[in-house]
């Protein structure tokens, strides 16, 4: 059973191979499971430092697999976040990635296994689409978008392509699937002008990618 716990400390805990036989003695001292993942869960600053690492080296979608990969082997979904879970009695595990958005402290952790992530900030904000904008340029493979008043990332995943159907602007142009209508803009503001013109009235579902800004349209069919 501790070679389990092991090996999950070897590949996610930010121990060495050095490390082996302390943390060997360590886990046979142990006699609570949730001890034993508490022990090989890494600490919330060797869990941010390799994040940045990953995003800066390779890319912003190895660094969240790293992550959502990290947070199912170790059961770290959240679904009520805040700065002030790690430690606590029943969150001792608990970890996030810290976040810097407009000068202002943020993170993010996963809220299940559908790899739907939850962004929230250390002190009261109010939601601004430019925020959620903001967010989108850091994470290009997630939508984002805003529920109640929490801030949620999904995969950009769709059952169906888009075909592209007309240009409504100069800069925005409109494509379908059989969910939703998307529409596609280098400038945010003619973006959402655009989207006011064939009837928008959610909140928004963004996304950033590949220099475009997207903003999508449920269909209620």
């Amino acid at each position: 059973m501790n070679k389990k716990w092991l090996d999950l400390a070897m590949k996610y805990g930010g121990f060495m191979e050095q490390d082996r036989v302390f943390l060997e003695n360590r886990l046979a001292s142990l006699t609570n499971e949730e001890d034993k993942k508490l022990l090989v869960t890494p600490p919330a600053s060797v869990l941010n430092a390799y994040f940045a690492e990953l995003y800066q080296k390779r890319s912003p979608k190895e660094a969240t697999d790293y992550f959502f990969s990290l947070s199912k082997a170790l059961d770290l979904f959240q679904d009520d976040p805040n700065f002030h879970l790690e430690g606590k009695q029943n969150t001792e595990n608990f970890r996030f990635i810290r976040l810097n958005l407009s000068g202002k402290s943020f993170g993010f952790c996963f809220k299940n296994d559908k790899e739907e992530a939850i962004v929230f900030s250390e002190f009261p904000i109010k939601i601004s689409r430019e925020l959620l904008f903001e967010i989108s340029q850091i994470f290009p493979d997630y939508l984002i978008c805003q529920s109640e008043h929490q801030i949620l990332m999904r995969p950009a995943h769709f059952k169906t392509p888009f075909e592209s159907m007309e240009s409504l602007s100069a800069l925005t142009d409109l494509a379908e699937n059989d969910q939703y209508m998307r529409l596609s803009s280098y400038n945010i503001d003619d973006l959402f002008e655009s989207a006011e013109k064939v009837g928008y009235f959610e909140k928004p579902t963004l996304q950033f990618h590949q220099k475009l800004f997207y903003l999508f349209i449920k269909k209620f069919i």
